[in-house]
């Protein structure tokens, strides 16, 4: 194992990988998957995105088997299950992977290193090893042999959508990257390109970034707007509600059921749209609460940014690791204890309005969040059009799964490297916001803004302007549009 591979490069090329994000046009995905067929695909590993990537895959006509350990095969474990009843090869390391010429390592971060470790010498001469995130290349620095060609196909959502937008014969955004040490023969982003093509991807858009693009800013907007944000503000806004008398199983409905209603807004027309639901009063008062929580919170992203920059995230959630996850399994205990968790919903209906109305907070925290990701991941080198992925584009996908089982079912979906990030964030900003949250009624959160429609013209076209031009409202404009365009090709 090496050392942190980002910390290694002179600041010239941190800064040149952090800024490397280009929008590919689809003319660049002509050939389809042409550089991959006849070739054998083997995937290790098959949880959520590595079963619908194959599945993906098998159906864009590539060959595709799953290789898992002994020990997964003998037990017969979920994994192997998933393999075999949608009807793949499966085999052990040793049967399958010497026969591969595309290995996608799709397991679980924390499993990486000893994977990789494991395969590596199976590995035929000149193949080449996949990734859908990159932090065991760039957090963990491991070193890959040199004839190998690596690169990374990563799905900007779970992998649930992966396979449910193939099916309706889309796609989604997909980010695509070669790793610089490792590109002996000039190939690796075709490979890339194929790779993407198979899963559906070029049908969304595709993004070429580097490896250390995609870790920097996967995890910021993991830990901050996407879930831990998410996080904080469903604790706090439900004991709010509760403390000033609202019906527990309300308050539990609407926070549950809110982010996801809330934030669909996003993908349509991103926190303008979002932010246009809300009557003229209830806009103003959320704009200025949005302001007022990125103050306050903005010491938090920035060190939230500096610790994944210096790689001091990493290091200590990897000790954790090493531990037996004690703190992860600590954190996830404790936030099953919430009384968010435990109480159950009313039977009574909300209707999507009542969502906006009642939940003025909510957006205000998710226009704050999504607002301070971006600004954070900006500053600190990451391009605009990564940074809106890993903020914006992100948050409707992650505010679904709080509607399946609440916080549970967001922290099981997520990677273990983003629920460890969403407690850190967590625990530091619910005391951060205490003194914020004293002096919240339920006129934003629970019920809403009683009295007149009546506003100041001149103040609403100003907080419009503002709402509009922020840089994450022009970049998400101008991304949506390509995604569209690129769905009319279908």
């Amino acid at each position: 194992m090496g050392q942190n591979y980002f910390n290694t490069l002179p600041l010239r090329l941190q800064l040149q990988q952090l800024g490397k994000c280009r929008f590919m046009d689809a003319s660049e995905f002509a050939d389809g998957v042409e550089k991959l067929r006849g070739k054998k695909l083997v995937i290790i590993g098959c949880g959520a995105q590595g079963l619908n990537q194959g599945l993906n895959l098998r159906d864009s006509g590539l060959d595709v088997s799953y290789t898992l350990r002994d020990s997964a095969i003998a037990e017969k474990r979920q994994s192997w299950k998933n393999a075999t009843e949608n009807g793949f090869t499966v085999g052990t390391y040793q049967e399958l992977i010497p026969q591969a010429d595309l290995v996608l390592n799709l397991t679980p971060d924390k499993q990486h290193s000893a994977v990789v470790a494991e395969v590596m010498p199976l590995m035929k001469k000149n193949a080449c090893l996949a990734y859908s995130h990159g932090f065991n290349i760039v957090e963990e620095g491991m070193k890959i042999r040199e004839d190998l060609t690596v690169i990374m196909v990563a799905p900007k959502c779970p992998g649930t959508e992966v396979r449910e937008e193939y099916k309706r014969g889309f796609g989604v955004p997909t980010l695509i990257a070669v790793h610089t040490e490792n590109d002996p023969r000039g190939e690796g982003l075709e490979l890339a390109k194929a790779y993407a093509a198979g899963t559906g991807g070029h049908r969304a858009g595709v993004l070429e970034s580097s490896f250390i693009a995609e870790v920097k800013s996967d995890l910021m907007g993991e830990q901050t707007i996407l879930c831990g944000m998410l996080q904080t503000g469903s604790i706090l806004c439900f004991d709010k509600m509760v403390e000033k008398g609202i019906e527990p199983g309300y308050a539990s409905k609407l926070i549950q059921y809110g982010w996801e209603t809330v934030t669909e807004g996003l993908k349509h027309g991103g926190i303008t749209n979002m932010m246009d639901r809300l009557s003229n009063p209830a806009k103003l008062r959320a704009f200025y609460l949005a302001e007022e929580l990125k103050d306050i919170m903005r010491p938090l992203y920035e060190k939230h940014q500096d610790d994944i920059m210096t790689g001091h995230f990493s290091r200590t959630m990897m000790e954790d690791w090493a531990n037996d996850d004690a703190n992860l399994l600590k954190w996830r205990a404790d936030t099953a204890e919430t009384a968010f968790e435990n109480t159950p919903n009313t039977a009574a209906e909300i209707s999507e309005q009542e969502f906006y109305d009642n939940g003025i907070l909510m957006i205000a925290m998710v226009k704050a969040g999504v607002e301070l990701a971006f600004e954070t991941m900006v500053a600190a080198g990451i391009i605009d059009e990564s940074a809106y992925y890993e903020s914006l584009h992100e948050t409707p996908l992650i505010a679904n799964t709080i509607a399946r089982k609440k916080l549970y079912e967001m922290n099981v979906v997520i990677s273990d490297t983003a629920e460890y990030g969403c407690y850190l964030f967590d625990h530091a900003c619910r005391p951060l916001l205490k003194d914020f949250m004293t002096n919240i009624d339920t006129d934003v959160i629970g019920k809403t803004i009683a009295g007149d429609n009546g506003v100041d013209n001149r103040e609403l076209i100003a907080v419009n302007e503002k709402i509009r031009s922020h840089p994450v409202e022009i970049v998400g404009k101008k991304l949506r549009g390509y995604m569209t365009a690129m769905k009319r090709i279908v």
